[in-house]
């Protein structure tokens, strides 16, 4: 189970696991790159996709912009329900509301203590995940800044999971 696979990693790296879109991976590249997993699911069941762990470059993230994973509300939200302490912290982007959905699966503990909200310009939704618990918001080019105090904080290096949460293809696909 992906669980187990994320907390052999936290026991070396402070390990946050961002829900959002591939096309936002330029956000999370850092010099020098930080340690990289695509978590992807088959048939409802999230696993570490082949090739990964890497390492999140600028090149690796123009590839993630092309990896148009299968996409599924009810396993992502099942993900959140079920991660429990398996990972350090819990990032979420909220793509002009898409990401409430996927908020309220994260119990109301780790909302509070151990979770943030990612958004592109502004975040007219900030009382809805309010009320969900949440008490961190990021725009989402600073989260990075505060998932490396955080790790810092803890003596661990930050390591990225990233969870697709919008299925694109050739018909639907833009470049940010």
């Amino acid at each position: 189970m992906i669980q187990a696979e994320l907390s052999e990693l936290k026991k070396k790296c402070f390990v946050a696991v961002i829900f959002d879109n591939e096309v936002t991976v330029g956000h999370f590249v850092t010099e020098p790159p930080l340690p990289w997993l695509r978590l992807i699911q088959r048939a409802g069941i999230f696993q570490i996709a082949e090739g990964y762990p890497n390492r999140l470059t600028a090149a690796q993230a123009r590839f993630e912009m092309t990896n148009w994973d299968e996409v599924s509300l009810r396993a992502i939200q099942g993900l959140l329900g079920q991660l429990d302490d398996a990972a350090d912290y819990v990032v979420i982007g909220n793509n002009a509301g898409q990401g409430l959905p996927l908020a309220q699966s994260l119990p109301g503990a780790a909302a509070a203590s151990r979770a943030a909200i990612i958004y592109a310009e502004r975040l007219p939704e900030i009382k809805q995940y309010e009320q969900l618990g949440y008490r961190t918001f990021w725009r989402r080019d600073q989260a990075v800044v505060q998932l490396l105090e955080r790790a810092q904080s803890v003596g661990r290096p930050l390591a990225l999971a990233l969870v697709n949460t919008i299925q694109h293809n050739e018909r639907n696909y833009h470049t940010p």
